[in-house]
């Protein structure tokens, strides 16, 4: 069974210790030194995370299957422009292909549509096939194609597209 459960301040050490393992098969290749450890504790820090959790209109979740944790969801609502941008989206690769994806997205875009956002929206490398060939076939198309200005990302591996799906 698939569900989501809240983040809290007190589930830090869980959401690092998720992150340390599920953050770096998919993307050290990006990092010019392939440590991506730094970012991850930039990203997933106590002070981060508490930041994040104070934010007025967003949602984070772990992503649990058979009561084990596989993933994270993080949605930030824009009701001013009824957008909600999808920020993070992190699924253990091991469990990749069962169509827990699907089920997660279609729970997001039920969140957004809660929230009365009319459209989502998301970031994703242009390099990550996988992901955008699951972001197509769940209905998003890109509206903006960029690259990224971070030097410890190889330079043909920083473009990015925007994606949006209507709500």
């Amino acid at each position: 069974m698939l569900n989501l459960q809240p983040v809290t301040l007190a589930k830090h050490a869980n959401l690092y210790a998720l992150m340390l393992r599920i953050y770096p098969p998919a993307y050290q290749q990006l990092w010019v030194n392939q440590d991506c450890n730094w970012y991850i504790n930039s990203q997933y820090n106590k002070d981060n995370l508490k930041e994040e959790l104070q934010l007025a209109h967003s949602n984070y979740y772990f992503i649990q299957f058979n009561n084990l944790t596989i993933g994270i969801l993080r949605l930030v609502h824009q009701p001013n422009k009824k957008t909600t941008k999808l920020h993070r989206l992190y699924l253990d690769q091991d469990y990749q292909g069962q169509g827990l994806g699907k089920k997660v997205m279609t729970l997001a875009i039920t969140i957004a549509k809660q929230k009365l956002s009319k459209t989502i929206w998301l970031e994703a490398m242009d390099t990550q096939t996988q992901a955008l060939q699951f972001y197509k076939k769940m209905g998003f198309i890109i509206t903006e194609a960029y690259a990224l200005d971070f030097d410890l990302i190889h330079p043909n591996l920083r473009g990015m597209y925007k994606m949006t799906k209507q709500l």
